[in-house]
């Protein structure tokens, strides 16, 4: 199944249209300066994103798919991915 993201310009458009500008959008949810910008341009941003699907009643998957990760954790580790020394303790 392909995943769309929505269009960077559509997101921009949408909150301007609501708060007039991303600057007065950031001012009003008290997110760093230019911290939309950042996440638009690929910038891993967690709390901006998450503030952005909230304003546009969303998810953060649906306008970055893959970019964040989930807050739902795998416990399942392998292997690989654990320390050397926790390793034979499974």
């Amino acid at each position: 199944m392909l995943k769309r993201s929505v269009h960077k310009e559509d997101i921009k458009a949408e909150i301007r249209k609501r708060h007039g500008s991303l600057a007065a959008f950031e001012a009003a949810r008290g997110l760093p300066r230019q911290s939309t910008r950042d996440v638009l341009r690929g910038r891993a941003v967690a709390q901006t994103a998450h503030a952005i699907a909230v304003e546009l009643n969303t998810t953060v998957e649906r306008l970055f798919p893959g970019r964040f990760k989930s807050h739902i954790r795998d416990n399942s580790a392998r292997a690989g991915d654990m320390h050397r020394q926790n390793a034979e303790a499974r």
